[in-house]
């Protein structure tokens, strides 16, 4: 077995492993450290707790995302082109299928290469925000900058490679490592937001809504 043959086969497999297991421990841990606090009023915190997840996901549904609208635009772009490439580039399900007999629709190779040229411009504008950007930059840490670089060049190898815009080998490789990485990073990094974000969305609706009236949590 070649280094590619690794990195495909077996190296994608440990990455899935520290993802489900990564999360499992995650979640548990989530859970046994919450409480668990008398609701006066459930039937109105199950609602501020569900409008809490919705309004989170409608762009300029709050005033934070009003008051910055390029930034609210540029992250929900972002947002919807690193989940659906990975999921339905053409060439991820061919791969999916060959290995595992997995078959479903996916976008056109038009639209992904645009959707990839925009995480590509998108990871530049957060690196450069979290260096210019004073209350970002405060709140900034080392492994936020390396989240952009591992993004950036999963998605640039993966271009590359898919275009036949230099040496495939080494690009693909670096492709699939770099994507790797990230997956098996997710359950500890500022990437677990992707699992945890309808828990928290809705802990904070339930928990706000009712007393402050507010979409802006």
């Amino acid at each position: 077995m070649d280094f590619y043959e690794f990195v495909r086969g077996p190296l994608a497999m440990i990455s899935f492993a520290i993802l489900i297991l990564g999360t499992c421990f995650r979640l548990v841990s989530f859970y046994l450290k919450g409480t668990n606090p008398k609701m006066l009023n459930p039937k109105e915190n199950l609602a501020n707790g569900f409008k809490g997840i919705m309004f989170g996901l409608i762009p300029f549904a709050t005033r934070s995302m009003r008051g910055k609208p390029l930034s609210t635009i540029i992250i929900f772009f972002f947002h919807i082109s690193v989940l659906l490439v990975p999921i339905f580039f053409m060439a991820h399900i061919v791969s999916w299928f060959e290995s595992y007999g997995v078959l479903w629709r996916g976008i056109s190779n038009g639209l992904a290469d645009i959707m990839t040229l925009f995480v590509l411009f998108a990871c530049i504008f957060f690196f450069v925000r979290r260096l210019v950007v004073p209350e970002i930059k405060m709140v900034s840490q080392t492994s936020d900058f390396i989240l952009l670089i591992l993004i950036f060049a999963s998605f640039l190898t993966g271009f590359l490679a898919f275009h036949q815009m230099g040496p495939y080998r080494p690009f693909i490789i670096l492709h699939l490592l770099s994507s790797e990485i990230l997956i098996a990073m997710i359950p500890f990094s500022r990437l677990w937001h992707m699992i945890i974000y309808p828990f928290s969305r809705y802990y904070m609706g339930a928990d706000f809504g009712g007393s402050l009236k507010s979409n802006d949590w």
